[in-house]
């Protein structure tokens, strides 16, 4: 027969072993739902930033010619120059080259940039959002300093060492710059260049 005197304490007793038990666990169990868990905060990954932004540019081009540069290109020659865009899937973009019936899948986050002959399609950027993470650090402060930019002529030092010489910045999305840029001395093609890909912006002082 239960002794109803000692009831109240051994409740005491094994709610205070719950609470030590809730305590000490890093994952608390089933019974400790006065300990809710929030849920973290979206983090932004590159993917997000400078991924997503240029593969969103290139399906705007698609079934254009364009020039394609990447960081496997040596300084000022791009290999992919005057190649049709075929589709653009999965962070992958097909290019054929004509003038070589060859094909290529080319691995979007390598890119950095593309560019076409105006007037071209109408290109429409991502909005600039600051998802946080790696964005944080790689893809916002260049955005926001070009965004300062804008009607400016600058000098784009890309990561594979090329320069844009001379672009004019005319507007800025999420990991992306949009402006026109001489390829000869007498030909001006409008360029999406990845800020992700930009290492430093050069501008001359007046």
């Amino acid at each position: 027969m239960t002794n109803n005197r000692f009831v109240p304490k051994l409740r005491k007793l094994r709610k205070s072993q719950l609470l030590n038990s809730c305590v000490e666990k890093q994952t608390p169990p089933q019974d400790c739902n006065f300990f809710p868990q929030r849920p973290e905060p979206p983090v932004g990954s590159l993917c997000d930033c400078c991924v997503s932004p240029l593969q969103s540019v290139l399906q705007q081009l698609v079934g254009q010619t364009v020039i394609i540069g990447t960081i496997a290109d040596k300084p000022g020659i791009p290999f992919f120059f005057e190649v049709n865009i075929d589709g653009v899937n999965d962070f992958l973009v097909t290019v054929t080259n004509e003038d070589t019936d060859t094909t290529y899948v080319v691995n979007i986050s390598d890119i950095t940039g593309v560019g076409f002959l105006p007037p071209g399609p109408p290109i429409n950027l991502l909005p600039p959002v600051d998802p946080g993470g790696e964005c944080d650090c790689r893809e916002r402060p260049i955005r926001q300093f070009l965004n300062t930019r804008i009607g400016s002529t600058v000098n784009l030092l890309a990561s594979n060492g090329s320069i844009a010489a001379d672009f004019n910045v005319e507007q800025t999305g999420l990991g992306i710059v949009l402006g026109t840029l001489p390829i000869n001395s007498d030909t001006i093609a409008r360029f999406a260049i990845s800020t992700c890909k930009i290492t430093a912006v050069g501008q001359t002082i007046e």
